[in-house]
């Protein structure tokens, strides 16, 4: 196994490292703390930024002005974007990402020509309309409603904790549209537009991490859409929305491992000096002993991204159990990594005015979004009991 990057996939490391050190960093703090109207404003401004190094556009065709990169590419550029600002990471995997890939993977040549150029170019913003108030790990319990009248369709539902709902152009909803067939083949997406009659969005949420990217509920009233809006299939929406994930959930490891690097280095930084009793705190057993296991915790965590993201580029039949594993390993490593750096701190990293307490708060996402840990093991445990049947 050749674990060598290419000269191309080296230039992306360092170009975003060096980007995103000095354009999204210093900005973290300043989003984590900033009203709601100044929150759109400036994860607007770090997403037309990314965008003009090709970020947004790093997994789309060049005809939409995309790069098609490998997906191991974008988890390398994708982590040095989450070690600047976990929370400008989110809302642009929201868009590029869960609206985007599924856009790429199903949509039609008119719909990718109408939101892709615009997605990558960070000039219109999706987001991915799955989740319900009663419908979080059990998906298919989702109740929002689609009706066909005449050459539309009338939408009824809610959905909830939607990354970029408030500033989102367009959302891609997952509705019933025939509740007798099951998930399997009664759900179907649709694109739809925030001026779309009956559509509406909630009051952005007051959230204990990632509050820079803002996060809603979406509400659909009778809400009209043409013919179409409908993405792919009539009826094939939910094995749209779980191939989506299979991406999401990289995305969320991806995250995850910005954020734990993001801890490692400040706890590095601070433990170098910091006196205690004479001496840096690095040099005694006790701290020391904690930034090992971080190095530990993030190596393995970026070899599981890294497989994850080669085995789904392969197509390999494993694909989604690997990216839960990804998934759940380096979300749960992310929190305990957020917790030693704020022990290194000791008392200074328990106030606001340093990083380790943002990233702290931003790193229990991981464990939820995207599928709870409890919910990756479920997929996890289910693929063994599968294999070892007989």
């Amino acid at each position: 196994m050749d674990y060598t990057m290419t000269d191309e996939q080296k230039a992306i490391k360092e170009n975003f490292a060096n980007f995103c050190q000095k354009e999204i960093a210093p900005r973290a703090q300043m989003l984590d703390r900033a009203s709601e109207h100044e929150v759109h404003l400036l994860i607007k401004e770090n997403m037309k930024k990314l965008a003009s190094i090709g970020y947004l556009g790093m997994p789309h065709e060049e005809q939409y002005g995309g790069t098609s990169n490998d997906l191991i590419s974008q988890a390398i550029a994708g982590e040095e974007v989450a070690r600047a600002c976990a929370s400008t990471f989110l809302s642009c995997g929201a868009s590029y990402g869960l609206f985007g890939m599924p856009l790429k993977i199903f949509g039609n040549a008119g719909q990718k020509q109408k939101y892709l150029p615009g997605i990558i170019k960070g000039d219109i913003v999706g987001c991915f309309g799955l989740t319900e108030p009663e419908a979080g790990s059990d998906a298919a319990a989702i109740r929002t409603t689609a009706v066909k009248k005449g050459a539309e369709w009338i939408l009824n539902g809610t959905k909830t904790f939607i990354t970029n709902g408030p500033i989102a152009d367009v959302s891609l909803i997952m509705a019933y549209n025939d509740k007798a067939a099951g998930p399997g083949a009664g759900v179907t997406a649709f694109l739809v537009e925030k001026d779309a009659p009956g559509f509406s969005v909630g009051k952005a949420f007051d959230k204990l991490g990632f509050r820079g990217s803002p996060t809603s509920e979406l509400v659909l009233e009778d809400c009209r859409v043409p013919e179409s809006a409908v993405l792919g299939n009539v009826g094939h929406g939910f094995i749209q929305a779980m191939q989506t994930l299979e991406f999401g959930r990289i995305g969320m490891a991806t995250v995850s491992l910005g954020i734990a690097m993001a801890c490692m280095d400040e706890a590095n930084k601070y433990s170098k000096e910091r006196k205690a009793f004479g001496k840096p705190i690095n040099r005694y057993q006790e701290i020391s002993f904690k930034l090992a296991d971080m190095m530990i915790m993030t190596d393995i965590s970026r070899l599981l991204i890294y497989r994850a993201a080669w085995a789904k580029e392969a197509k390999d039949p494993e694909s989604a159990v690997i990216a839960s594993c990804a998934k759940l390993f380096a979300s749960e490593s992310a929190t305990q990594i957020a917790s030693m750096a704020v022990q290194v701190y000791g008392g200074y990293g328990y106030i606001k005015d340093f990083a380790v307490e943002r990233l702290y708060r931003d790193a229990k996402l991981g464990e939820i979004g995207e599928g709870t840990s409890e919910i990756q093991r479920v997929l996890i445990a289910k693929s063994i009991l599968a294999r070892f049947k007989k």
